[in-house]
């Protein structure tokens, strides 16, 4: 019985021994799989599979593999597949890529095609008093004319999408036909001294010696009317023509006393406030110019001021800018600047929105002279600059003016449009006539043979309304006084606003002002009343006269 208790215990011992070895390797496994748990989870990790891409391009597919988190350009680039820039893809490029996509490549390409075409010439009636009433004379026979235009297709994928013209070059202008239509009136010739240029339906013509003596001499029918100026021998026209192109017009040149000559381009494009020649023989011209645009009015001004020099074939002999393109320009910059030349050339008197001054054409030195108070208009396409003429001896300045005549406060008032005197030997200015009105113009008469001049302007007959179109012509004294009437005289008749252009000489019998009135060209004596319609055109846009 003892030895089997004994046995007993014996083995309860081992039992008890073997748990505590087996608890001993449990808890050392247990500590073992807790210190390699990172290690496993990381081996355990599974990979992120590929992305499948496929890519369709020409009607054929390509397919491949790429990890995710590319973008759409290195798939491309990883897969060998070649593309050009103006080529669409879908989806774009910068696109990252997070799930099996198809890639869409679309094949842009372009092609320009040159063909040459008719530009059709365009047919002109121009009605003259000097013929019987109903008979007509064919002034110019119409020529069609020729132009290059480049058409540029798009294709996708080889398909045509859209085609357009992306360039014309004009080879041969068209020469419209103009004939003449007789409409005889009781109208009497007026004697008239210089030449009086003006354009009618695009056309230039010349007026010399009498009313009744008129020549067409620039028949091309595309004159815009921007620029005309005849040189100080009489024998040059500067002019400005509509262009096929991307610019707004263009500088060409006539030499009108030559019966045989043609016109010359001066290879000058955007010009739409001034261009003139300097006096003297050499081929000299001052111009500014603009820089087209979409929105209105169609130009951003430059505010520049450049001188070329050609040769009597157009050849350019020198080109210098005077003043170069203005940056941060002035309120209402955009509309531009206008110019008077002085007498022996060498000094250009400027005006803009807020300033009148001077420049000095050989050091491009600029000298403001009065200060403008601007006229604020919101949202407007035009801007106003006030008109300005120099007495004959350039020794007096007359200007309009928008309320302080100094230019310093401000106005809200729409009648207080002035005309001042700017006295420049004794740097004084006053006051000359008030509430003459937004476009006043004030012009300066040649010098007349006892030594006295005169100024003409437009008198509003609405000051506080007189951005419209009802003005009346007037004349003053060199100090404002004298004051009167010159057209119409009744009160019911009006002008429009206008310059006004003094005959070239210094008798008063001969001192006329011409004007455009319904159209048409009128004369005026302001001395002695007199008055003739000496046009029937009913399109007259443009006079010079000189």
């Amino acid at each position: 019985m003892v030895g089997r208790g004994h046995r007993h215990n014996l083995m309860a011992k081992f039992r008890h021994k073997r748990i505590e070895t087996l608890l001993f390797f449990f808890s050392v496994f247990l500590i073992f799989l807790t210190a390699c748990q990172p290690i496993l989870d990381l081996i355990s990790e599974p990979e992120t599979p590929p992305l499948s891409i496929s890519v369709e391009q020409a009607g054929e597919v390509s397919r491949g593999s790429v990890p995710a988190g590319v973008s759409v350009s290195q798939a491309l680039e990883s897969l060998g597949i070649k593309y050009n820039t103006d080529d669409e893809i879908q989806p774009a490029l910068t696109t990252t890529l997070t799930k099996d996509t198809t890639i869409r490549i679309t094949t842009v390409t372009f092609e320009e095609q040159t063909e040459e075409r008719i530009i059709p010439y365009i047919s002109q009636t121009v009605r003259n008093e000097n013929l019987p009433e109903g008979e007509t004379f064919m002034i110019q026979l119409g020529k069609n004319g020729r132009e290059l235009v480049t058409t540029r297709s798009t294709f996708h994928d080889g398909l045509l999408v859209a085609q357009e013209e992306s360039k014309r070059q004009v080879l041969e202008e068209a020469q419209p036909e103009i004939q003449m239509i007789g409409v005889k009136t009781g109208q009497s010739a007026v004697q008239i001294p210089g030449k009086l240029i003006y354009i009618t339906n695009g056309n230039a013509w010349l007026m010399q010696g009498s009313t009744s003596n008129r020549i067409p001499i620039v028949t091309s029918g595309d004159l815009d009317g921007r620029v005309l100026d005849l040189s100080s021998n009489g024998e040059w026209l500067m002019y400005s023509r509509k262009t096929h192109e991307d610019d707004i017009n263009s500088l060409w040149m006539l030499h009108i006393t030559d019966p045989q000559a043609v016109p010359i381009s001066l290879r000058v494009n955007d010009v739409i406030r001034f261009a003139a020649w300097l006096p003297g023989e050499t081929l000299r011209f001052l111009y500014s110019t603009v820089t087209p645009r979409e929105t209105a009015p169609g130009w951003s001004a430059n505010n520049d001021l450049r001188l070329r020099i050609v040769s009597e074939t157009g050849m350019m002999m020198s080109n210098e800018v005077i003043i170069e393109p203005e940056e941060g320009p002035q309120p209402y910059g955009w509309w531009g600047t206008d110019y008077l030349l002085s007498e022996d050339g060498r000094t250009v008197y400027y005006a803009d929105t807020v300033a009148i001054g001077e420049i000095d054409r050989l050091t491009s030195e600029r000298k403001p002279l009065l200060k403008i108070q601007p006229y604020e208009k919101a949202q407007s396409d035009w801007a106003w600059i006030p008109g300005f003429s120099l007495s004959p001896d350039e020794s007096v300045l007359y200007f309009s003016y928008h309320g302080d005549i100094r230019g310093e406060t401000p106005t809200f008032n729409p009648a207080d449009f002035n005309i001042g005197r700017f006295n420049r030997a004794e740097n004084t200015v006053m006051v000359l006539l008030s509430e003459a009105g937004i476009f006043s113009q004030p012009t300066v008469s040649p010098l007349f043979e006892d030594g006295s001049y005169a100024l003409a302007y437009l008198q509003s007959l609405n000051p506080n309304q007189s951005e419209g179109n009802r003005y009346r012509i007037m004349l003053t004294d060199e100090n404002g006084s004298n004051n009167r009437a010159v057209f119409p005289l009744e009160s019911s008749e009006s002008v429009i606003p206008q310059k006004l252009y003094w005959a070239p000489a210094n008798k008063i019998r001969e001192s006329w002002i011409a004007f455009i009135h319904h159209g048409n060209i009128w004369l005026v004596n302001p001395f002695t009343g007199i008055y003739n319609q000496i046009t029937i055109d009913q399109s007259i846009t443009t006079i010079i006269w000189e």
